[in-house]
């Protein structure tokens, strides 16, 4: 156990803070949007923009780990981050797509890179938690970029808000620098060997059933999540009144319930359930709590939109980590950097068609509720799947 905390503390500092970039542009939606001339519905196209980035970015993990070594490919993740929150400052639509492309190639790089060194570290018995904590830094980004971006954006602007946030992910860069010296070290006496070609972590998902199917149900999965992560904010403000840091509050409670979830789901996964069991349960509780999201009102209470929300952001934000580590135990040995990165790009299909469909369904309904409850529907079919596959097995 002690040696998998080094490694853990890095990738979790990671995931934290690339999730914090990749999202707070979304909390910050509501007032650029104005500014740049666009409504704000329009964030969906740049989630999807960052996504198609992460997905490109994922498959050539690999060869980058293979390349530089794992901690540089961690370091060079914030960076990329950092150098697209400062590019969107410029409030120009091309300075805007340069940002969204930026970050988003940083953070495709984090999940694989995050498995490869967590595979060979953490102990088999408990693989699902370890990976479960490191991916509570997702929901943990998203609760920082919930409780401290929207009153950077009311103290100072939205432009200076970004430019914070890319100085913390300069900060982790720095902090993770010793990890890097010592790994560099190792490198030069273990060689680094050859680097995969940039489409062979597809193939090895297309080759491997049980991996394609986990992938195809990330897929769904993970449009649920980023209808949460690029309009909850929005929907609150704009549809149901909220003040812009009461609904971020509200939000960063969505993501709260995904750090305490991602780590319960993980420890139940290694003592009583199937990986697959628990992700077909999930898939129906966040068809729930989606369901009851896209019935608030202005006149439910506060503390039952906060319960709502929560229950919704422990399922639809909590899945990946028993997701990830199920992934990494079928990968070939040596390949679950790259494995990872190939079901990660059908992941990240479904965050990329998530923002702009919702957007749509948005605009032609008239209602983030009924957005919501559209939703619903193929999380509700991916985990009833799951479950019944599971019991005829």
């Amino acid at each position: 156990m002690k040696g998998v905390v080094v490694p853990l503390a890095i990738t979790l500092a990671v995931q934290a803070i690339t999730s914090m970039a990749m999202i707070a542009p979304s909390v910050m939606a509501p007032v650029a949007a104005t500014e740049l001339g666009v409504s704000p519905q329009g964030i969906g196209w740049f989630v999807a923009l960052e996504y198609w980035f992460a997905m490109l970015s994922g498959l050539a993990c690999g060869a980058l780990i293979k390349r530089f070594g794992a901690v540089r490919v961690c370091q060079i993740s914030v960076c990329l981050a950092a150098a697209g929150l400062a590019a969107g400052t410029g409030a120009v639509l091309p300075a805007v797509f340069a940002a969204a492309g930026l970050i988003g190639s940083g953070y495709g790089l984090v999940n694989p890179v995050s498995s490869h060194m967590l595979a060979s570290a953490a102990p088999p018995r408990m693989m699902s938690l370890i990976f479960s904590i490191k991916q509570t830094g997702v929901p943990l980004g998203g609760a920082l970029a919930g409780a401290l971006v929207p009153p950077l954006v009311l103290a100072l602007s939205w432009r200076w808000s970004a430019v914070a946030t890319a100085l913390l992910c300069l900060a982790v860069a720095l902090l993770i620098q010793p990890a890097r010296a010592a790994e560099a070290a190792a490198q030069r006496g273990a060689g680094t060997g050859a680097a995969p070609a940039f489409f062979a972590p597809l193939g090895m998902v297309l080759a491997n059933r049980p991996v394609l199917e986990l992938a195809i149900v990330s897929m769904i999965f993970g449009s649920a999540q980023l209808a949460l992560i690029a309009y909850f904010v929005s929907f609150l403000n704009l549809e149901l009144g909220y003040g812009l840091v009461v609904a971020g509050l509200i939000y960063s409670s969505a993501h709260a319930a995904g750090v305490a979830g991602r780590i319960a789901w993980g420890a139940v996964t290694d003592r009583w359930l199937s990986p697959r069991v628990m992700l077909g349960l999930l898939g129906v509780m966040m068809a729930l709590s989606g369901m009851g999201v896209a019935g608030f009102s202005a006149e439910w209470p506060l503390p039952a939109v906060i319960l709502v929300s929560a229950l919704f952001g422990a399922s639809a934000v909590g899945w990946n980590g028993v997701y990830l580590a199920e992934v990494a135990r079928l990968a070939p040995p040596g390949q679950v950097g790259a494995i990872t990165g190939g079901t990660q790009f059908f992941t990240f299909i479904g965050a990329l068609a998530a923002p702009p469909l919702f957007g749509f369904v948005v605009g032609v309904a008239g209602s983030y509720g009924k957005a919501y409850l559209a939703f619903c529907l193929l999380p509700a079919l991916a985990g009833l799947r799951l479950l019944l596959n599971t019991r005829r097995a």
